[in-house]
């Protein structure tokens, strides 16, 4: 295996950049701080400020002539531990999804819009045929939750569920920043009321794909400081959809809080976090959280515009979790091969640089809605890519393996 650059060449920089100068002696390594988080009122615009409306041009066309690998599907069969597919319902849906999974190289998908009742039931009867490729997760709902026996009976769906064949469930950032208690509060994910609803994951062995949180931007308040912002979100006049700063909603903070309590109060719970538990923007946080939490992986979809700015650290940070890291897109069966799913490949498999990242969202103008920016690949040892891809993920859906293998010795 290829020894990660990242230390040395991070020394290196330092010495000269962090120093100032480079004419006294140097004893040993250099020391090297985290920068704070920015303030909130660092962020905040002028008083008096609002936005335009003016549509965010494109981002523009690079000159530089750069290597680029040749790279049309996955390297291994990838399990995409993240996708949203509430249209396959139907034989020709499914069929039509498979022929692009086969085209780009994923193995298998989990599709975590299951839902529930008698909408789960059909999707899982029509994904009956297919079950070696589509594993169908029942997804989370806090309807009913402030209502007496609520616990009960949405273990008591969780448990129909599985038994019907969901391999996992799905739960969306509305708890945390969705659902409220009956004096308005946002419902967290360590609420007394839910720890029926873990236990239940728990009995069955069945993965609980989490999503709390949201982008860091969201929580600060817009303006041009503010890149998302800056990438587009936000530019319609008294737009504030999804922007937590000074609404109501609580902290990044006390959501993260709660996630920690939930995992530390369920640790016979399997959690597979989404979108790297939105700790995307702190590595040393996110490192602290899965030291601290054995029962806690992540994913890296919607993810990726981000780690690829910083390419040498995230090679470094995923080798060492590598046990820890899944495969997720936060695809759909209407993605662009080129736009959306090569360039996955291209980040997690090459060390290309200062390319189109997968942009889960385009503004009008066409920019990428989550960072105007390009980023750089990280060329994972394979070691490494195949716990990413599918060893890692088939820890929770040990019913892919042979369809996986067989993928792989069909290659």
């Amino acid at each position: 295996m290829r020894r990660s650059p990242v230390r040395p060449l991070l020394v290196a920089v330092c010495f000269v950049v962090c120093s100032g100068h480079t004419s006294d002696l140097q004893t040993g390594p250099p020391h090297v701080t985290i920068p704070p988080m920015p303030t909130m009122e660092s962020i905040k615009p002028p008083d008096g400020w609002q936005a335009t409306g003016h549509i965010v041009p494109p981002m523009p066309v690079t000159l530089l002539r750069l290597p680029r690998t040749n790279i049309t599907r996955a390297k291994f069969p990838a399990v995409d531990f993240h996708v949203h597919a509430g249209g396959l319902n139907t034989q020709e849906a499914y069929e039509t999804f498979i022929k692009l999974l086969d085209s780009v190289g994923v193995g298998a998908v989990v599709n975590l819009n299951g839902t529930t009742g008698a909408k789960l039931d059909a999707v899982l009867k029509a994904g009956e045929p297919y079950k070696d490729r589509v594993a169908t997760f029942i997804t989370f709902s806090a309807d009913g939750i402030n209502e007496p026996g609520w616990p009960a009976r949405f273990a008591g769906e969780m448990e129909r569920a599985f038994k019907a064949g969901a391999l996992g469930m799905k739960v969306a950032k509305g708890l945390g920043l969705g659902a409220t208690n009956p004096d308005g509060t946002y419902i967290q994910a360590d609420d007394p009321r839910l720890d029926a609803v873990w236990a239940m994951a728990a009995k069955y062995d069945r993965p609980v794909m989490i999503h709390t949180s949201d982008s860091i931007g969201r929580f600060y308040p817009i303006g041009p400081k503010n890149e998302r912002f800056e990438a587009g979100l936000w530019h319609v006049p008294g737009d504030v959809r999804e922007n937590y700063y000074d609404n109501g909603f609580p902290s990044h903070e006390v959501i993260e809080r709660a996630r920690e309590n939930m995992h530390r109060k369920h640790p016979r719970t399997r959690f597979v976090n989404a979108h790297l538990a939105m700790l995307y923007y702190d590595p040393e946080k996110l490192a602290k959280f899965l030291d601290t939490h054995p029962n806690a992986d992540v994913e890296i979809s919607a993810t990726v515009q981000d780690l690829g700015r910083a390419p040498r650290l995230w090679r470094q940070f995923i080798i060492k979790y590598q046990d820890r890291v899944l495969m997720g897109s936060d695809g759909s069966p209407d993605r662009g091969v080129d736009d959306f799913w090569t360039p996955h490949w291209r980040y997690l498999e090459t060390y290309d640089e200062y390319f189109a990242h997968p942009a889960q969202l385009r503004t009008v103008g066409g920019s990428p809605g989550h960072g105007r920016w390009n980023i750089s690949g990280i060329g994972l040892p394979d070691s490494v890519l195949r716990k990413v891809y599918y060893e890692n993920a088939l820890r929770h859906l040990p019913s892919l393996r042979d369809s996986i293998m067989k993928q792989l010795a069909g290659r």
